[in-house]
């Protein structure tokens, strides 16, 4: 892939404003048409009860943002997956509610052509983790293959180490997604980071922060040094940079919208740019 196809984001980037939130079937339009030719689809979504995904309609919702891949000419590169605060304290009927729910998103991910999907790590051992994400691959229904996510806390599974452990057992049905303002707030070198988990490495969620909330800026607005980790992802890593960036404009209001994803797009130049200037293409 070369440098200027590199850049996607999730679709909740301008879901949140002043004016309330948006479903991403009704936001997929408004990026095409501002120039994301690659998108995330968010299907945390299915976390509010009342999202027409946990419905029996949810299969039309479905349908809708096939046909706007299509219409659009876009490529759906990833999605995120539902998931608990703290799944090690639910009941066992709420574990499989949430299970189920995670199941659900996938086959909504592999009927949409989605090769991947983003779940978090359960709080617990590493062997607790090996043991659940042998779960949902044994239970699911389709080949979509599962890249964990990196947390933030210390309680979390969010070193490098500790998620090698975890996907080398499940590789190649379990790989890594590097959320860089996790690992900034776990106070990780990224670029080392990014080194280390190289051979698994998928996905990525990108954000910047000041270093001790995940505030889910773009890029620059934050302290992560961006210069190296571009370099790092140059050197060792060949996917998409994907923004997760979903808090950075819900201030604004939606009149703006275009104007943040432009921005958004302007800083993706801006990150490529870096790469270029380290002498590499």
């Amino acid at each position: 892939m070369i440098m200027q196809d590199r850049i996607s984001s999730n679709t909740n980037l301008v879901a949140f404003s002043r004016e309330g939130k948006r479903t991403m079937d009704n936001l997929i339009p408004l990026y095409a048409s501002c120039g994301y030719r690659a998108l995330d689809l968010n299907f945390c979504e299915m976390m509010n009860p009342y999202s027409i995904l946990n419905t029996e309609r949810g299969w039309e919702y479905a349908e809708k943002l096939k046909a706007e891949k299509a219409e659009y000419k876009l490529e759906y590169i990833q999605a995120h997956a539902p998931y608990p605060q703290d799944y090690t304290k639910l009941t066992d009927s709420e574990k499989k509610k949430i299970d189920d729910s995670i199941l659900l998103s996938m086959e909504y991910a592999h009927y949409l052509g989605i090769p991947q999907i983003i779940v978090h790590p359960i709080k617990g051992s590493i062997r607790d983790n090996i043991k659940y994400f042998e779960s949902l691959l044994k239970r699911r229904k389709s080949p979509i293959k599962i890249a964990i996510e990196n947390m933030e806390s210390t309680d979390e599974i969010y070193s490098p180490s500790s998620l090698i452990e975890i996907v080398s057992p499940l590789y190649p049905e379990c790989t890594i997604c590097l959320d860089t303002g996790h690992a900034h707030i776990a106070g990780e070198d990224i670029p080392t980071f990014i080194e280390k988990t190289s051979k698994y490495l998928t996905a990525t969620h990108i954000a910047d922060n000041n270093g001790k909330e995940d505030q889910h800026l773009l890029p620059g607005f934050g302290t992560i040094c961006w210069e190296s980790t571009i370099k790092a992802f140059n050197d060792f890593y060949s996917g998409y940079l994907n923004y997760e960036c979903m808090f950075f404009s819900k201030s604004l209001p939606q009149s703006a919208s275009d104007s943040v994803i432009k921005l958004s797009l302007a800083l993706g130049d801006w990150l490529l740019s870096l790469a270029s200037e380290k002498g590499t293409s």
